[in-house]
């Protein structure tokens, strides 16, 4: 009864916010993403040691749930779908994402994955998959809740989101973050979304996170962003091994695993 209360208050917030705000501009969203595929990510998806450590823990963990058809939302210019794709060739993939910049870049390695444009905090698929997985997207939402309940209700099985905790750093916010969350402010979220939490862990402690999380914003520049050269690469490759060393479910990049509740599969 309580949670059902909290639930219904969360809604009905959400729905007085969005009042307020004129709801979510997609277009906007759309504008924003698009830039920063074309400006700022760049290599990072494909060479940054987070983002490689993450394709790995992906991999190992959808092989564990053992699914067969899998969307990917929020997919980005694809690199993890290109990496379930070269390691576990049986699965049916599907990428939707806001800004058709990341679909065409996904599309030019990704030649057996269906991809669609879709801002999933306003509308879902009239499809179900085995598993739907988001890899640090939700944080970059406005309305996070609607975006994990359109995730509930296009899984079949199981529905695996990662995205940050702890305090949100500068940088973060010019990439858009509205939010890094507390794990027991992402549980309620998935269950008020109609989700049934598994588990919920980290990565990242202490090498990534807090030391190199931290120390990378008194940097001139802060972060890297765009292009990777030769130095950076070789840094990125140095960082990638050190991170091997992180103590293991520990740290401020927090994975939850859910299943659909019964209310959320009718």
């Amino acid at each position: 009864m309580f949670d059902e209360l909290r639930c219904g208050r969360v809604v009905l917030s959400k729905m007085i916010q969005s009042q307020a705000n004129a709801s979510i501009n997609t277009q906007e969203s759309r504008q924003e993403y698009d830039r920063l595929w074309s400006d700022t990510w760049g290599d990072l998806q494909h060479y940054g040691p987070v983002h490689r450590h993450q394709r790995e823990a992906i991999v190992a963990m959808v092989a564990r749930l053992g699914v067969n058809s899998v969307l990917d939302v929020g997919c980005g210019s694809g690199d993890n779908l290109n990496a379930l794709a070269k390691s576990l060739p049986h699965l049916n993939l599907s990428g939707v994402d806001v800004s058709p910049e990341a679909l065409a870049l996904a599309s030019q390695s990704l030649q057996h994955v269906r991809l669609r444009e879709l801002d999933v905090q306003r509308e879902r698929l009239d499809e179900r998959f085995d598993l739907v997985l988001s890899i640090q997207v939700i944080e970059h939402l406005q309305d996070d809740t609607a975006a994990l309940r359109n995730m509930a209700a296009m899984a079949r099985r199981w529905v695996l989101v990662t995205t940050m905790r702890g305090t949100m750093r500068p940088s973060e916010r010019l990439i858009g973050h509205f939010r890094n969350y507390s794990d027991e402010e992402l549980r309620q979220k998935a269950e008020c979304a109609g989700l049934e939490v598994v588990d919920v862990f980290g990565w990242g402690f202490p090498f990534y996170s807090p030391l190199y999380r931290t120390v990378v914003e008194w940097l001139p520049t802060g972060p890297p962003q765009g292009s990777l050269g030769p130095m950076q690469r070789l840094v990125a490759s140095f960082l990638y091994s050190l991170y091997r060393l992180n103590i293991s479910r520990h740290g401020d990049v927090v994975t939850l695993l859910a299943r659909p509740a019964l209310s959320a599969t009718h």
